[in-house]
C-alpha cells in the first residue's frame, strides 16, 4: 500500500466514510471501525435532521400529502422507531419494530413528539456506546431472505434510512410552502454561484 493511500485510510476513514461509495471504501479496506466514531458521525446526521424537524409548523404536525402517506409527525416517530429497531438488531441480534403511531390517549404536539424522539435517540446511542468495537465485524440476520450482514453495514443503513426520510420531510415542507433548511448553510444557488466564480 502506498504511503498516501495508507495515510488516507488511517487518518480520513471516518470522514471519508460519509461520502464515498461502499465499493470504494472496501477497496481501501476502510469501513466503520469504531462504535464511538459512528456515534459521532450519526449525531451529525441527527443534528441536520433536527433542523428539518424544527421547521415543521406545529399546526401541520399531522399533515400528510395524501391519504395513506406518513404525516410529518409519523416521519419523526418512524425515525425514532427505526433507530430503536436498528440498534436493537445490532445489540440483540433480532428485528423488533416498536411502531410509530401517535398515542391516541394524549394530545399530539410538536414539542412532545420531538422530546420523545430525543429521549429515544439518547437511549439508543447509549446502548451503542456500551458495545466493543469488535461487534462491528459480527454478522446480523437480514429482515427477510438473504445472507447475514456485518453490523457496520447495518449502522450505515441506519444513517441512510434517516437521510431518506429527511429528504421526504423536505418535500413535505415544500408542499406546505415552508422553505426547508439548507443542509450545510447554503442553498444550491449560492453553491453554484461560488463554484462557478
Amino acid at each position: 500500500m502506498s504511503l498516501a493511500k495508507g495515510l488516507l485510510t488511517k487518518a480520513c476513514c471516518a470522514s471519508f466514510a460519509s461520502f464515498a461509495p461502499l465499493r470504494e471504501l472496501q477497496k481501501l479496506g476502510c469501513m466503520i471501525t469504531s462504535v464511538v466514531s459512528f456515534i459521532s458521525y450519526f449525531e451529525s446526521v441527527r443534528r441536520r435532521t433536527l433542523n428539518y424537524f424544527n421547521t415543521i409548523p406545529p399546526e401541520q404536525l399531522e399533515w400528510r400529502p395524501k391519504p395513506g402517506e406518513f404525516t410529518c409527525g409519523d416521519i419523526i416517530r418512524h425515525l425514532a422507531a427505526a433507530e430503536q429497531m436498528y440498534v436493537g438488531l445490532v445489540v440483540e441480534g433480532r428485528w423488533i419494530y416498536p411502531g410509530h403511531e401517535a398515542d391516541a390517549d394524549s394530545p399530539v404536539s410538536l414539542e412532545a413528539t420531538l422530546a420523545a424522539c430525543n429521549a429515544s435517540h439518547m437511549a439508543a446511542m447509549e446502548r451503542l456506546r456500551q458495545l466493543p468495537d469488535s461487534v462491528l465485524e459480527e454478522m446480523r440476520p437480514p429482515l427477510g431472505d438473504g445472507p447475514p450482514i456485518k453490523v457496520w453495514r447495518w449502522l450505515l443503513l441506519l444513517a441512510e434510512h434517516e437521510i431518506h426520510h429527511r429528504s421526504q420531510l423536505a418535500m413535505y415542507l415544500t408542499l406546505l410552502d415552508v422553505t426547508p433548511p439548507h443542509i450545510y448553510g447554503m442553498g444550491v444557488e449560492e453553491v453554484i454561484a461560488r463554484a462557478t466564480g
